[in-house]
């Protein structure tokens, strides 16, 4: 049984993200069309659901006062009390705003794990071969 103090040797050297990238260079290579379709799907799941949460969070606490799925207040002691009614449109801008910030967030995130020139993924490999010497 390991010790609190043991490490997950494959994700602290980034042995397991290697494989994964592999992976999708192999896909990228042979199927360039199909590594786009991947990126598309994940992109637009991520970037729907991150948006529309965010949104939501911003919409509900400044009007309402509460979560971001309307389900629970945020202060529960104070819920008779802790209705903002900040002016909808107000709320909004503001709400626009915190999704166009996770926008650029999620777009971020994609291009670290799909990027758009999928040819940096071999790159990216061939580099880090060198900085280490390890053999591919």
């Amino acid at each position: 049984m390991p010790n609190d103090f043991s490490i997950d040797t494959g994700d602290y050297l980034g042995i397991k993200y290697q494989s994964f990238k592999d992976d999708l260079l192999s896909l990228a290579l042979a199927q360039p069309s199909e590594y786009f379709k991947l990126r598309k799907q994940v992109l637009k799941k991520v970037k729907q659901d991150a948006l529309e949460q965010v949104f939501n969070l911003y919409y509900n606490l400044l009007t309402k006062g509460r979560n971001f799925d309307d389900s629970e207040p945020i202060a529960p002691e104070f819920e008779d009390i802790f209705k903002p009614n900040y002016p909808k449109q107000l709320t909004a801008q503001f709400a626009l705003g915190a999704s166009k910030t996770i926008d650029k967030i999620v777009e971020d995130a994609i291009e670290i794990l799909l990027p758009k020139d999928y040819k940096s993924l071999a790159q990216d490999r061939f580099v880090k071969k060198a900085e280490g010497g390890m053999s591919m």
